[in-house]
């Protein structure tokens, strides 16, 4: 099936199953670019068929109203076949993304350690693939951030695949394993990342998203920039980008929705670790405050004391921040609300830098809400603090975001707020990109 075919529209050969799939999918519109492309010759010629049909010479009106029909119709062709090219080139992206392998630990390290081999079609249905490249220091940057994700990424059965440019490992990362990522089933390793062994490599499969047709890709941020892109269930491509990490708490809310059921029973993470203990109790700290208080100077002692960059980012793009008088005021804090499933990830790299999540239960006015959230929040602590006798050692709340996390729809929005108040970012209607996986 993955034999290439001449395809007369796009003028290219075409792996079979993807024209297979398109035409299975898009029945009507093959039909209307014909339709297009039958009307934009047929009103352009009028004057050499229009005396043989109708018996009468072709007038200048006639001619000029007819010839704009025809330019209007071969746009109208042209637009249409773009779309079309750029839905099977989409489409050959991800048969070909079928063939990448990877090795992963299907099942808790706790079970087994056992390690698998696997091709990415041998995933569908099984796990989503968010496969992320770059170099030492872009996969060192966002690491963390990831790691501090981990169960939600278990939650959602998705695998996060990095694959560096210049052969550097996990422990260039920040990573050793006494993060137990080794086994970790949220995470897999590229194999023949190179290309080397028989089969696509990673390295080739990114150059190939990168050059969107155009046979090349020379831009420095094509060769060392970071790119990534997503993966459903079935395989189909449902998010990318390029130049910039994935915003990974907005990517669980829209498209890594969760599998496993969320309950308000669900306990913390149990550690030994105690700067672990001390962000847990800092968490809950935050919260009996944000649920019970209407006092905003009781919040100050949980945040630091100077803006983060993501609230400034809505700030300065013209969205609003209501401070923490708003915010708790017993009419809008929400009242009730219960957590569960709290865990917490020290930073390898910065000891001075963690991150906690859990799931927020909010209560409505009749009962128990069937809403679930997902919750971030990114602590800090000085040096000075560091060694500070204080039972929360310290650690003070940077940035807590939120986001609607449920398995039925998808997030609308999301909350973010630091020791200002909050602000909200609601989704836009999604701009319509059928050029492929990035771009």
């Amino acid at each position: 099936m993955s034999k290439p075919t001449f395809d007369l529209l796009s003028f290219r050969p075409i792996r079979s199953d993807a024209l297979l799939r398109y035409n299975s999918l898009n029945q009507s519109e093959p039909l209307r670019i014909n339709l297009y492309l039958f009307a934009s010759i047929t009103l352009l010629l009028y004057p050499t068929w229009c005396e043989s049909v109708t018996s009468e010479i072709a007038t200048p009106i006639s001619i000029a109203v007819t010839s704009l029909g025809g330019i209007g119709s071969a746009a109208l062709f042209w637009r249409e076949r773009s779309r079309r090219s750029n839905q099977l080139y989409r489409m050959e992206k991800e048969l070909n993304a079928e063939q990448l392998v990877v090795r992963y630990t299907p099942l808790n390290s706790s079970i087994s350690s056992t390690r698998y081999t696997a091709r990415l079609g041998q995933l569908k249905g099984k796990k989503r693939i968010l496969a992320i490249r770059g170099t030492k220091e872009q996969i060192a940057s966002i690491w963390d951030s990831v790691c501090a994700l981990r169960n939600r990424l278990v939650q959602s059965s998705t695998l996060v695949v990095f694959v560096p440019i210049d052969r550097s490992t996990r422990n260039d990362w920040g990573c050793w394993d006494d993060g137990g990522s080794s086994t970790a089933t949220w995470l897999a390793e590229a194999r023949n990342v190179d290309g080397q062994e028989e089969g696509i490599g990673w390295l080739n499969y990114f150059r190939d998203l990168l050059d969107k047709g155009n046979g090349s890709s020379s831009s420095e941020e094509d060769i060392h920039g970071i790119a990534w892109f997503a993966l459903n269930f079935k395989g189909r491509s449902i998010a990318s980008g390029q130049g910039e990490a994935p915003r990974l708490l907005e990517l669980l809310g829209q498209q890594l929705q969760p599998t496993e059921l969320l309950d308000e029973t669900d306990e913390s993470e149990s550690t030994s670790s105690t700067s672990v203990k001390q962000i847990l109790d800092c968490q809950r700290k935050f919260y009996t405050v944000l649920t019970n208080s209407s006092d905003a100077s009781e919040m100050q002692p949980v945040f630091t004391r100077y803006p983060v960059e993501e609230v400034d980012e809505v700030i300065n793009g013209g969205g609003r921040i209501d401070s923490w008088d708003k915010c708790l005021d017993p009419d809008a804090r929400p009242v009730g609300m219960v957590i569960a499933g709290s865990d917490a990830w020290v930073s390898i790299m910065n000891a001075n830098v963690a991150y906690s999540t859990c799931i927020e239960f909010p209560q409505n006015n009749g009962g128990w809400s069937d809403a679930t959230l997902l919750a971030m929040q990114r602590w800090v602590r000085d040096d000075d603090a560091s060694t500070s006798m204080d039972e929360d050692g310290g650690w003070r709340l940077e940035l807590h975001q939120t986001i609607p996390w449920s398995a039925a729809s998808r997030a609308g929005g999301t909350l973010r707020c630091d020791c200002r108040g909050c602000v909200a970012l609601t989704r836009v209607p999604e701009r319509r990109t059928l050029g492929g996986l990035i771009g």
